[in-house]
């Protein structure tokens, strides 16, 4: 049971290298929002955009089929993604693969830093799932501010956290 625990353990640190690290020019950068339409409800404070929805700020990209931006007193409070899935990049920090996550539904509190992820999720750093040390669960939840990664379905659900971790490359002699 430890070496699980080790695995997992080095799984989710291994997937929080990105996002702990991020650029730290991000947060500073203006944000930029693409889309086929938009909507805006200045009463509700709600902008609802929606078919091939880009979002970047700094080295941080989302694609979405739809993102709807809640705001209060002009100030963003949370950002909600639905996709096929919704797919998340950002770079750790120069000359290092990039941090990906992707799920079905996304939710992005910019006050607390908290990103998750919903259904299918999946979090990785590199280029390829596949090749790559990752996370995968019905529910990932990243805080950037404290460097915390939790994930698993809500109790009672049955679905479990899996977690893969490649083995170490051999480096090539000389």
């Amino acid at each position: 049971m430890k070496s699980v625990n080790q695995a997992f353990l080095l799984a989710m640190l291994a997937c929080i290298n990105g996002p702990a690290r991020g650029l730290d020019t991000d947060s500073k950068q203006p944000m930029y929002i693409e889309a086929d339409n938009a909507t805006y409800d200045e009463g509700k404070g709600i902008t609802e955009y929606r078919g091939n929805v880009h979002y970047s700020q700094g080295s941080i990209e989302s694609l979405s089929d739809k993102m709807i931006v809640y705001q209060k007193d002009g100030k963003t409070e949370r950002v909600e993604a639905f996709g096929k899935p919704t797919r998340i990049k950002q770079t750790p920090e120069p000359g290092k693969p990039d941090w990906h996550g992707i799920g079905l539904r996304s939710e992005y509190f910019p006050d607390t830093g908290v990103l998750i992820l919903y259904e299918k999720a999946l979090a990785w750093q590199g280029e390829n799932p596949e090749t790559s040390d990752r996370v995968s669960s019905e529910r990932i939840q990243y805080d950037s501010k404290n460097s915390v990664m939790k994930a698993g379905a809500p109790p009672g659900r049955g679905d479990r956290v899996k977690v893969t971790l490649q083995p170490e490359k051999e480096e090539s002699p000389q």
